[in-house]
């Protein structure tokens, strides 16, 4: 049997992320800082989108009316 799959809880990504962001911060300029901060906010922003599209598509198959699938009226 395969185990189930328990996501980390939101304080544990939470420290996870301040962790990354630290290292990703060393040795770094303002300049490389703000560019790489630029690309994770986009990075985010595109991965909500596919979420939110993907959430939007379960809910419109979960709510098909039946109507619509019965036989053509003439």
């Amino acid at each position: 049997m395969r185990p189930v799959y328990t996501p980390p809880s939101g304080e544990t990504l939470l420290a996870a992320a301040a962790l990354a962001g630290a290292q990703l911060a060393k040795n770094r300029s303002a300049e490389e800082l703000a560019v790489l901060s630029a690309f994770f906010c986009t990075l985010g922003d595109g991965l909500a989108l596919i979420a939110a599209r993907r959430t939007m598509d379960e809910a419109c198959k979960a709510s098909v009316n039946p109507i619509d699938n019965g036989p053509e009226i003439a």
